[in-house]
């Protein structure tokens, strides 16, 4: 089973990853075995929404305007590195292809910050793609 990665990014990047078919794998957060061990009770759904949660946080420093919607594009990759940050934290060897991508998790409110709005994601096939950029 390949690993489910969580990239960061915000509503303005997502234009170039439906021209270039690819999204950047420059920061990624995924269930590693470092993040195993420094959080042993959750079980792997706990682990993979703090993932998310960690790639939403990320998205923050992105945002070319004040109040950008924050996206978390969820995909599954053939390999990660993990550096053993314990965060979560992988690193990728290529972008990863649209045809990995799962899914588009965008930020319900506008202006969130960084801690806030876990909860409120709505989530998107990879074939809406089109509705987020238009």
């Amino acid at each position: 089973m390949s690993p489910r990665v969580y990239l960061p990014l915000v509503l303005s990047d997502l234009p170039e990853v439906a021209r270039t078919k690819e999204v950047s794998g420059e920061r990624a957060y995924a269930v590693t075995e470092s993040a195993r061990s420094a959080s042993p009770g959750p079980d792997e759904e706990e682990l993979e929404f703090d993932a998310m949660c960690s790639a939403l946080d990320a998205a923050t420093g992105r945002r070319q305007a004040k109040g950008e919607r924050r996206v978390v594009v969820s995909a599954d990759v053939p390999e990660v590195a993990d550096p053993g940050s314990g965060g979560g934290l992988v690193r990728l060897a290529a972008p990863v292809p649209l045809s990995r991508v799962v899914s588009f998790h965008v930020e319900e409110a506008e202006g969130a910050s960084e801690g806030e709005g876990y909860d409120d994601l709505l989530w998107y096939d990879v074939s809406e793609l089109s509705d987020l950029t238009s």
